[in-house]
Parts: C-alpha cells; structure tokens; sequence
C-alpha cells in the first residue's frame, strides 16, 4: 500500500533540509509525520539539524504546496513515489541519504531489473556514439535496463540503442518532469515515458539548473548496479557520476578509446584510477551477474520459433522474462486496448511465448 505523499513532500520542500538531513531525521523519528509533529527541542538535538533549521521544520507547513504538486502530476500524468512505498526502486534504496521523493512518468518497475548506467560527453565522436548505441542495445536485448540522463550526446543514444531494441530504458533529468531538458530531446523524453520510465527527484515546476546536474548524476548511478563511461573529457559531467558510483559501491567501468582523443581522457583516467575495461558487452555482464541473485540470471533475448503476426510480435517485445506486467500497463506500452492486448496475450501463451500470472499479469515465456 502506498503511503500519502503530503508528508513527504512537506519535508522536501523545506528550505535547508536535504536528503542527508531527512535521513538523520527518519532514523530516528521513523515517519514524516513525527518529524513535522515534533517540537523544535527534539529536532535541534540532532546531529546536523541545529536550531535554525529546526525552528523552520517546527514552523513549516506547506500542505498547500504540497497538495499542488499532486494535483499538478495527476493533471500531467505524472506518478509520486516516496521512501515507504514498495515501488521505490530497490538500488536506490540501498545508497546514503536517497531522495526521499521520486516524481516519474511511465512504468518505474523497470528499475527494478538489472540496471546498468551508460554515461558520456555531450560533445562526441562517431566511435562514442557508436560504443554507447552497441551497449545499450546489447545490454537491452539481455533483459537489462539502460539509466542514464537524456542528454544530448553519449547519454542519448544509450537510451536510443535500448528502445531501437523495444527494450527498458530509465532517463533521469535534472530538472522537474513538466520541464523536461533538453528542449531538442523532447520527442525523446515522450519515446521513454511510453516505453520506459522518466524520473526526478525535483517538485514540478523546477527549470533545469546548473546545480541540479550533480544531484541528478547521483541518482543515475545510485538506481544502477554499475556505470559506464564511455566517452569523457578531463571535467565531463560523466565522471561526477562514476565518483558517485564509487562512493555508492557500485562498479565502474570505462571504454577506452584514441589515445589523441580529448573525448578518451577521462576514461583513460578511470582505468588508471581502477575502472573496469570494457572491451565486450559481456564484460559488463559477467561482472554485475556475481551480484544477482538467481531470479534475475540474466540471458540473451532469443526470438521465439514460432510464427508471430506483427501485433503478437510487438506484444512479445514488450514482455520480460524477469518480470511480469499487468495488462492494462501493456495495452498502454502498446498503444493497444485491454481487451486486444489480452487476446494477444492468450494466443502468445497458447504458442508457449508467454505465460499468465495471478491477477492478469504477464511474462515473457521463452
């Protein structure tokens, strides 16, 4: 059961008070509604918190801001995940200090897989776009989501290989979903929240800001088991994200690349510091595997024997073998009624393609 999200974004909201102060705060209080309940005495005891920032929790009460920004992503079809809602995304979780509020649009169960950051420079080579179109393809095609940032460069067509392949792909922005950045990926961003899931830890109504880049590189490589950079110059934005990777516990991995190439000296410097090499997509794989438990063993897509007509195909590319969908978000993915859907759904588990699970949910049988 999802818990209410005003008390949430109440705290959010606060002036001051981060993901590092709500976390000191949740451990001890263990809900929001302590928190905002308790007397500046208890707050301002707290390691970090103080008497300023306490007095302002203890007087803060924007439920109206707060209730705003439900009604505003109700409006634009946008989703409100907190902390204590099961759907928040397990990696995630498990870093320090997690945003204690996600706003996302389109089907946040895909984080849940196996996740793989792909990062780079805006500025690109051929021989970049072409590493980060392979991978995330690749990775796709082995049932693995692809997170990275939208943005223009690297980070696109990480994104692009994956859903040219109808796989899971999770782009995080930094900047509020009602303003998604940048403009010139904006038909992109739509192709994501259709097939995939957009994701951000800003209250709507925020425009894209120096300052919220960083924020929004720790949370890319938090949802992700491990993060590639693929192509990186001395002070990418990329290799922000692999620091916050390590700092996370995660793996990094690095593509190496010219050696007179400015876009490679960041990559060239992971490797130096300790960064996995990738030579193949497998070498990202058979690192992450060690960390899985069996349920996501991960294996290559592999086509059904079977005749499939166009519309069971398209169904088909749309099922996981990891994890199961409800109908109803299918029929949306595949901009298709419940009802079609449905009927394609049992001819695909009559051709032994796919099976049904309690509740009308569907996986991929292969």
């Amino acid at each position: 059961m999802a818990s209410d999200p005003i008390p949430w974004l109440i705290l959010s909201g606060i002036p001051g008070l981060g993901p590092v102060g709500i976390s000191t705060l949740i451990t001890h209080f263990k809900t929001p509604e302590q928190i905002l309940s308790a007397p500046q005495y208890q707050l301002q005891a707290l390691s970090g918190i103080g008497p300023n920032l306490a007095r302002t929790i203890a007087q803060h009460q924007k439920s109206g801001w707060a209730i705003e920004q439900i009604q505003k992503a109700k409006r634009e079809d946008i989703s409100i995940v907190t902390l204590a809602d099961p759907k928040y995304p397990y990696h995630l979780r498990q870093i320090f200090a997690p945003p204690p509020v996600l706003f996302y649009k389109g089907n946040i169960d895909q984080c849940n897989n196996a996740t793989i950051a792909i990062v780079g420079s805006r500025s690109f080579t051929s021989y970049g776009r072409h590493i980060a179109d392979q991978l995330g393809s690749e990775l796709a095609q082995m049932g693995i989501t692809v997170v990275s940032g939208m943005a223009v460069g690297i980070d696109t067509h990480a994104h692009r290989g994956a859903l040219n392949h109808n796989g899971a792909t999770a782009a995080v922005l930094g900047s509020s979903l009602d303003h998604p950045y940048p403009s010139q990926n904006l038909g992109l961003f739509h192709e994501i929240c259709d097939h995939g899931v957009a994701i951000s830890e800003f209250p709507l109504g925020t425009k894209p800001e120096a300052h919220n880049f960083p924020r929004r590189n720790r949370i890319i490589s938090g949802l992700s088991l491990g993060t590639v950079v693929v192509e990186a110059g001395q002070r990418s934005g990329a290799l922000i994200t692999a620091q916050f990777a390590l700092e996370q516990n995660r793996e990094v991995f690095a593509v190496p690349g010219p050696i007179n190439s400015g876009r490679s000296v960041g990559t060239h410097q992971l490797i130096r510091q300790g960064a996995q090499l990738v030579h193949r997509t497998e070498d990202i794989v058979e690192e992450i595997q060690r960390h899985l438990p069996e349920s996501l063993s991960l294996q290559p897509t592999r086509s059904p024997e079977v005749d499939l007509t166009d519309e069971e195909r398209l169904v088909w590319d749309n099922l996981s073998s990891h994890q199961s969908i409800q109908v109803n978000e299918l029929a949306r993915q595949v901009k298709s009624s419940p009802a079609e859907t449905l009927n394609i759904l049992l001819m695909l588990e009559l051709k032994g393609c796919a099976r049904q699970l309690p509740g009308l949910n569907f996986q991929r049988q292969n």
